[in-house]
């Protein structure tokens, strides 16, 4: 009994033991999970309040560029407005002077029925004969106030279309979005390690021998920067091989086998491309019913450059530009966009052909049939041939605009600061000129002469001079405006003598 009751206290005493423990792991888990509990809650408020924060910025952001849409659009409406008051009062000075005219020509038949009846009884004329003598007066004196009007006509047309041509030069590259970011070229590229160095170059060096009879591209290879220089003019195989090297570093085991495969897969992939920028190009424009065929030497134009400008974008903004300015002079707008997108066609493959890129894209044109304004806008935008149709002087314009705008072509310092000298060094050159001043970031030549020693005849001979000069002396984008300025001061001084 006594051993049986020492038992149970033992039980008794191992049983609370137990429960204490259990109570104690119990606890410290409990408060092992409110920890975790705090520990998430708190980084689910702090998630909660960066999200929160980022939502109000995206929002302020937003909120700031509708401002900005709705001050550019405020502008809009009130240049509109503008506009339309305009025209609205030269609807009612039409009005006006229909209804001058109206009283004139009432007043004209009264004069010449007046003067009919004098002459008949002054001079003794027949009727036949004092209509002819008042025909011959009123003829005389109707083509003289023609020729005023016309010549005040003149005046007018003159002191108002330049400001009128400025603000639609304005408003199309407002509306046109053109780009300013210079076109990488491909010539050059940085490969990843010593390993994608060695697959490229091959064994004894018969991968990049194959590179270069697949591609048709030189390549030069630097050891010492990891860099893989493409040598060669064409842009499209350039491209090819520049693809090619990239897919080739990824590649597990490179032989000529495996290069050939890579080389016919890429081209087979960059084919498919060109053909895409070509249709996204037409569908951008609004343009139908082009060649198919046509359509893939659109697509060429985006791996070609001039100055750093891509031809293909250059081409799409010059479409743009000469669109607005046919629809505000009541031209056909698509026709417009159709010549200035192909206005540069013959670019696309003018590396590949002995001829101009403007002959080449003349007979592109022709060959696929394409409408006589089109030709005629390919074949005159550099001046070769006469503009038959506005809307070829209309992408001549464009054409200017989108190459000498700020920001569409790239020149190094070096390039910019020759040609400024070589401007100016033309018109130094020339015996009356006093000084010259390149202006403008080179687009205008400033050359002031001697007054004494020119005539306001001899200035016009001395800026076509000048200007032919710099057509075959420099090299330039777009067009430079030579301005020779005369001016002839004549100072005296009025004393008052003194008595």
């Amino acid at each position: 009994m006594h051993q049986h009751n020492k038992e149970l206290y033992a039980a008794r005493i191992a049983a609370q033991r137990i429960t204490n423990h259990g109570k104690a792991a119990a606890d410290s888990e409990a408060q092992s999970l409110v920890k975790k509990q705090k520990r998430e809650t708190k980084d689910y408020q702090e998630n909660i309040e960066q999200e929160l924060n980022e939502d109000l910025e995206d929002n302020q952001k937003k909120e700031n560029w509708l401002e900005q849409r709705s001050s550019v659009l405020k502008q809009k409406e009130e240049l509109l407005n503008h506009r339309n008051d305009a025209i609205q009062e030269k609807q009612n000075n039409l009005k006006q002077q229909r209804t001058e005219v109206q009283e004139t020509l009432h007043s004209a038949d009264e004069l010449t029925t007046d003067r009919l009846n004098k002459l008949h009884e002054v001079a003794g004329l027949t009727a036949d004969e004092a209509k002819d003598e008042v025909l011959e007066d009123t003829t005389q004196e109707v083509k003289e106030t023609y020729d005023e009007y016309v010549k005040d006509f003149e005046v007018e047309l003159e002191s108002t279309s330049e400001r009128d041509a400025q603000n639609l030069v304005e408003l199309a590259m407002e509306h046109s979005g053109g780009k300013t970011v210079v076109h990488d070229s491909n010539r050059s590229l940085i490969v990843d390690n010593n390993e994608a160095l060695g697959k490229i170059i091959g064994n004894a060096g018969q991968n990049v021998r194959t590179l270069e009879a697949l591609t048709g591209i030189d390549i030069i290879i630097d050891d010492k920067e990891k860099e893989v220089i493409l040598n060669g003019y064409d842009p499209v195989r350039r491209e090819i091989a520049n693809r090619v090297i990239k897919k080739i570093q990824s590649e597990r085991r490179v032989n000529p086998d495996i290069i050939e495969k890579i080389v016919t897969e890429t081209n087979i992939e960059l084919d498919r491309e060109i053909r895409h920028y070509g249709e996204d190009a037409v569908v951008e424009l609004g343009i139908r019913h082009i060649a198919p065929d046509l359509i893939k030497f659109i697509g060429r134009m985006q791996y070609r450059t001039s100055y750093g400008q891509n031809i293909l974008e250059h081409s799409k903004e010059t479409a743009r530009l000469a669109g607005i300015f046919a629809a505000e002079l009541g031209e056909d707008p698509v026709l417009a966009r159709r010549a200035g997108l192909l206005h540069d066609i013959g670019k696309s493959i003018d590396r590949d052909i002995d001829a101009t890129h403007v002959e080449i894209g003349v007979e592109l044109a022709t060959q696929y049939r394409e409408s006589p304004v089109v030709i005629n806008t390919i074949a005159s935008h550099h001046g070769d041939v006469e503009s038959k149709y506005v809307i070829a002087d209309l992408v001549e314009a464009a054409d200017a605009i989108s190459g000498a705008r700020q920001g569409a072509r790239s020149e190094s310092a070096a390039d910019y600061l020759q040609r400024i000298r070589s401007l100016e060094g033309i018109a130094n050159d020339q015996p009356v000129v006093k000084e010259s001043y390149a202006i403008q970031a080179g687009r205008e030549l400033r050359v002031i002469v001697q007054p004494n020693e020119t005539s306001d005849k001899t200035i016009h001979s001395l800026a076509t001079k000048v200007k032919d000069e710099i057509e075959d002396k420099v090299t330039y984008p777009g067009q430079v405006k030579v301005t020779v300025v005369r001016k002839l001061e004549i100072v005296e001084y009025a004393e008052k003598k003194r008595a």
